[in-house]
């Protein structure tokens, strides 16, 4: 989806952009680790279109709604509202791949001990490291790990390099610190003759115990959350509703109502959504 947009916007405004695409080339190993498809100009030519048409919907539409509300000063208004949903948009586009390689490092992270798990049993029968990949990368239960080792697979098998350079490869352009290793690891005990399987057993070890670090803190997180899960929603709830009462006595109470209607139908959903939404960036891959 985000290719074809961007060659559409490449094939409208392409030619622009190109004259200012030295100004950001160090986009273009973010959108690599990001495993971003699109090249440096279209990205950058789907991002000033992106500026330019939320620039002009938000002028006309704030136009016409600051016109009709506050006359000529809600006029003069319109294009400041427009440059800076225009800048808005340049800056998401300039973030979006650095959220993207924080993600994927991430999910490498957690599947990776599993991954390599599965690499060294590989290794034990025998398996040639080219194979190895191949095969991870048909694994999609090890979800990016197995993305990785596609790639790695698609140098290997179709750009026909040698297992070292794709490897060296794999290690330059993933965002996980962790994968990285792994690679120079191996890397270093294919060259030097050393024992595949065993490097890839203690390094799964290493792994495993990590995870189970990160699992331990992940605890730790979710009970404290629970507990201000509990003091805001449910304390909260009591206490609101307790407040409501003794202030119907002085207060309208339709107005009362309307709050509490506000309150029990939108605002405690609202919370629990962001609860829930808050859990799942923080839990590990494989956690559901």
């Amino acid at each position: 989806m985000l290719q074809e947009y961007a060659d559409f916007c490449y094939e409208q405004i392409g030619g622009y952009v190109l004259d200012y695409e030295s100004m950001f080339q160090d986009l273009r190993p973010q959108l690599k680790k990001a495993n971003i498809k699109p090249s440096l100009p279209e990205y950058l030519s789907a991002a000033a279109f992106s500026a330019g048409a939320a620039a002009l919907f938000v002028l006309v539409l704030t136009g016409l709604a600051l016109t009709l509300t506050l006359g000529v000063a809600g006029l003069l208004l319109a294009p400041f509202a427009a440059i800076v949903f225009a800048v808005l948009t340049l800056g998401g586009f300039y973030l979006y791949p650095s959220l993207i390689i924080s993600s994927r490092a991430s999910k490498i992270d957690d599947l990776l001990p599993f991954a390599t798990v599965y690499l060294s049993t590989l290794a034990g029968t025998g398996t040639p490291t080219s194979e190895m990949f191949r095969v991870l990368g048909q694994r999609n239960e090890y979800g990016e790990v197995a993305e990785e080792a596609q790639r790695i697979s698609r140098d290997l098998h179709t750009f026909n390099m040698d297992t070292t350079m794709a490897m060296r490869r794999a290690a330059e352009r993933t965002p996980s610190q962790d994968f990285k290793d792994l690679m120079y690891g191996m890397i270093h005990a294919i060259n030097t003759g050393g024992e595949l399987r065993t490097f890839l057993e203690d390094r799964s070890d290493k792994l495993i115990d990590d995870y189970e670090r990160r699992i331990e803190e992940f605890s730790d997180k979710l009970s404290l959350l629970v507990e201000m899960y509990i003091t805001v929603v449910i304390l909260g709830s009591i206490t609101f509703t307790s407040l409501s009462v003794v202030f119907s006595a002085v207060a309208d109470a339709r107005t009362l109502v309307s709050v509490q209607v506000v309150a029990i139908f939108f605002g405690l959903p609202m919370i629990s959504g962001m609860f829930i939404l808050l859990v799942q960036g923080i839990s590990p891959e494989g956690i559901d």
